[in-house]
């Protein structure tokens, strides 16, 4: 992945991102929208569901709990997620083309947006790719594909210029 800048007119902030970026941070989002839009599996049947929907009970004597605690929260938790990144792929979608990508205009509480968007996207790429909590770097066989790997840097990168911005 490329370089991104930030530039600061006025309140908002203008991110540059080049097609590339686009089209990656475009694709993870469809892909990690598809995940989010799905119904609940039970706990244990897919990483990246079990990533984006941690369980609230970690005593696996506690799964009825669990499962009623899933059933009240998870339609909210996933129409937040989605609505997060529909903005994404929206702000994209509707950015202004420059030489070689877009320039997006962000406010405060769209730059939030994409804070939550692109951190379910890092969690989406880094469960496939191997990244826990105990290891930070990729581990699993897929990780041996770089892309993927650079991806979830340029990710986290790019996230914490985010943040960066909301914190000035």
């Amino acid at each position: 992945m490329s370089d991104y800048r930030f530039e600061e007119p006025d309140t908002e902030l203008a991110l540059r991102l080049r097609d590339a970026e686009v089209a990656a941070l475009a694709d993870l989002a469809r892909s990690t929208r598809i995940v989010l839009d799905a119904p609940l599996p039970p706990a244990g049947d897919e990483a990246v569901r079990d990533r984006l929907f941690p369980r609230a009970y970690l005593d696996p004597t506690e799964d009825a709990a669990e499962l009623a605690f899933q059933a009240a929260v998870h339609a909210d938790l996933a129409s937040g997620r989605i609505a997060a990144i529909d903005d994404l792929l929206a702000d994209l979608a509707g950015a202004e083309r420059v030489r070689g990508g877009v320039r997006v205009l962000l406010d405060p509480a769209r730059t939030g947006r994409w804070v939550a968007a692109i951190n379910d996207l890092r969690l989406t790429l880094g469960t496939r790719i191997g990244v826990s909590d105990d290891d930070p770097e990729p581990t699993g066989p897929i990780a041996a594909d770089a892309g993927d790997v650079g991806c979830y840097h340029w990710l986290t990168g790019l996230q914490d210029g985010l943040i960066s911005y909301l914190l000035v």
